[in-house]
């Protein structure tokens, strides 16, 4: 393998090889002329001094404008853009590149500045947004994770995608950019997710990049809305037509009664009445489901949740209350609407109670934690049979029931930002109705 000389020691060189020849040759010819031995001895020392100075300067100057680029370069390499090229006198050729180096260590600390603002900027996104947001390797390992997936999911840094929920397995099937709604039991409680996948590249690895979000909230309104137009349009088609049947089986019943008595007039009059009568019933029952479709705004007041337990008791009288919690609870909430929740709820457990031939017990209590408080009223009924209808409309497992009753208390809830869920018990056979709400403390 060749040798490299160092480069100072090839200015030498050069600077040698250029200036000896002429201070030999201004020798030689001093000689040559008779000039004075001492003169020229004089002459040649005086040279050799000269030409060693001139050749250390011009290695100093050299080797001190290179290791001074070398010093603005590695800097820039270590991340320190603070340093700048000074342009001194008699350097005026070297001012271009100490200027582009210059140049160079200002954009690279403005895009080091942009780049820190913008990883600031999504790294407060990332710790704040409700989106629940993890990534996985092409090991299925998980590379990271924000707040909300590690809430959502109980994430840690040595769980792998094999170890989330098996609903989300389903990502391994997913392609960049495809998206599947599903379903996760979190606390108690099955609610709908959105999961989309994209991919991203780092380090020269793939990484999956799964969001997950909270779909239910969205998907249950335009339940609702869907819902109450089609409330609204049977409500209004089938008044039309019941309206006049009433009207007509009512007019036809004083006529006859004014006729003479015939065989058929008394079964003709009992059929009219009864008519009549599932007319009117029936017009109650469409105007049952009608105030699903026009329920007011919530008019938020503070309560005492205590107090609004008791008021809801007295129609009960047959039930046994065990209220657990000492501390009671300001809720902001419309009482109106809040009781009507509180005694569907009451009366769904009265006649689960009376289907098991129970005396209805009905044990409640509250737990508030992270600006949420959760009400929990269990009974000693039945239990759920199908919960997968529970809050359908028009369904219900009573022979007189209507299906409006906990579809109105899911209603009011929502309409209050809260959520209610129904499960049966653990610990003995009833049901367990969890209602949570926004907790703001006085």
């Amino acid at each position: 393998m060749p040798r490299h000389t160092p480069y100072e020691k090839q200015l030498s060189i050069i600077y040698l090889a250029t200036a000896l020849p002429l201070l030999l040759l201004l020798i030689i010819t001093m000689l040559y002329s008779q000039v004075s031995v001492w003169l020229t001895a004089l002459s040649a020392l005086l040279g050799t001094i000269l030409i060693t100075w001139s050749n250390v300067r011009l290695k100093q100057k050299v080797v001190y404008q290179l290791r001074t680029q070398t010093n603005l370069i590695e800097a820039l390499a270590q991340g320190d853009y603070t340093l700048r090229a000074r342009i001194g006198k008699g350097e005026q050729e070297l001012a271009p590149l100490f200027s582009a180096i210059n140049r160079l260590a200002q954009q690279l600390s403005a895009q080091r500045w942009q780049s820190a603002e913008s990883q600031q900027l999504v790294q407060t996104v990332l710790e704040h947004i409700d989106v629940a947001i993890l990534a996985i390797d092409e090991k299925q390992q998980i590379a990271l994770f924000n707040p909300a997936a590690q809430a959502l999911l109980s994430l840690n840094t040595h769980k792998t995608a094999n170890d989330l929920p098996k609903q989300l397995h389903i990502v391994n099937q997913l392609q960049e950019g495809q998206s599947q709604v599903i379903e996760l039991p979190i606390a108690l409680q099955t609610k709908r997710y959105n999961l989309h996948v994209e991919q991203y590249m780092s380090d020269g690895k793939t990484y999956k990049l799964v969001f997950v979000t909270d779909v239910h909230s969205l998907l249950r309104s335009e339940e609702r809305h869907a819902w109450q137009r089609l409330i609204k349009v049977m409500s209004h088609e089938i008044n039309n037509s019941l309206s006049p049947i009433a009207s007509i089986s009512q007019t036809l019943v004083k006529i006859i009664h004014k006729q003479v008595d015939t065989p058929l007039k008394n079964s003709i009059t009992e059929n009219l009445e009864f008519i009549q009568k599932r007319a009117c019933d029936l017009g109650k029952f469409i105007e049952s489901y009608h105030q699903l479709a026009r329920l007011p705004e919530p008019k938020s007041r503070p309560h005492s949740l205590k107090k609004l337990i008791t008021n809801c008791q007295k129609p009960f009288s047959d039930c046994v209350f065990n209220i657990t919690s000492k501390s009671d609870a300001i809720l902001h909430i419309d009482s109106l609407q809040f009781e009507q929740l509180l005694i569907n709820l009451f009366k769904n457990a009265q006649d689960a109670c009376a289907q098991s031939n129970h005396m209805c017990q009905l044990d409640i209590d509250w737990q508030i934690s992270d600006k949420q408080i959760r009400i929990r009223i269990c009974d000693n009924g039945t239990g759920i049979k199908n919960s997968d209808n529970l809050f359908v409309p028009f369904y219900s497992t009573k022979q007189q029931g209507s299906g409006i009753g906990l579809v109105l208390c899911q209603q009011i809830a929502e309409a209050h930002q809260g959520r209610l869920s129904l499960h049966n018990r653990v610990d003995k056979t009833g049901c367990c109705a969890l209602l949570d709400l926004p907790y703001t403390a006085n």
